[in-house]
């Protein structure tokens, strides 16, 4: 049996924008996109130094090394996931599981009672399993790709910290805040 790295989330540094640029095209490219379609719509895909440092994003570090993030735009009650994404190679293994966790929990921590977001249509059936509610279907220009609306209704609100400097109510032994345990991530 092999013993996991060492691994945090932690915030996300605007230094640290241009990997999680490089990152989001990898992730994309994953799911059989040809390298043109990260031209196709720049803007949705773009981190930049900016975003980074004035929205919260979070990257998942795992012995050193930058294995996914995502990011919070907008300002509460309502907050928008802007970004979820983990390294191709990791897709399926819980990280971006465990990055929804931590999203949750940050945003319940912002005082978030929505959380709202538009997927690409491979990441949709993973937002439907961690209990996002499917919306819409919004037309694009690509012939035959939409993007597919979702929003999760946070409950509670208020700080929860666990005293480590992340946020949520944490589970014993696992380092992990929020409440439990794959991904692609949002466009």
């Amino acid at each position: 049996m092999t013993t996991p790295p060492p691994s945090l989330i932690r915030r996300a540094t605007p230094d640290e924008a241009p990997f999680l640029h490089a990152l989001t095209g990898r992730s994309t490219l994953h799911w059989g996109y040809e390298p043109a379609f990260l031209d196709w719509e720049p803007q949705a895909l773009a981190v930049s130094a900016d975003l980074v440092a004035e929205n919260p994003f979070f990257v998942l570090e795992e012995a050193g090394r930058i294995t996914g993030y995502y990011g919070l735009t907008g300002a509460p009650p309502e907050m928008s996931l802007d970004k979820l994404f983990v390294e191709p190679d990791l897709i399926g293994t819980g990280r971006g599981k465990r990055l929804w966790h931590h999203a949750i929990a940050t945003a319940r921590d912002l005082g978030v009672t929505t959380l709202t977001w538009w997927s690409d249509p491979n990441a949709a059936p993973y937002y439907r399993a961690m209990g996002g509610i499917w919306e819409r279907e919004e037309p694009t220009d690509r012939a035959g790709w939409n993007l597919h609306v979702f929003r999760y209704p946070i409950g509670g609100g208020g700080a929860r910290g666990t005293g480590n400097g992340e946020p949520g109510d944490g589970e014993p032994g696992d380092g992990e805040p929020g409440n439990g345990e794959p991904g692609n991530g949002t466009m």
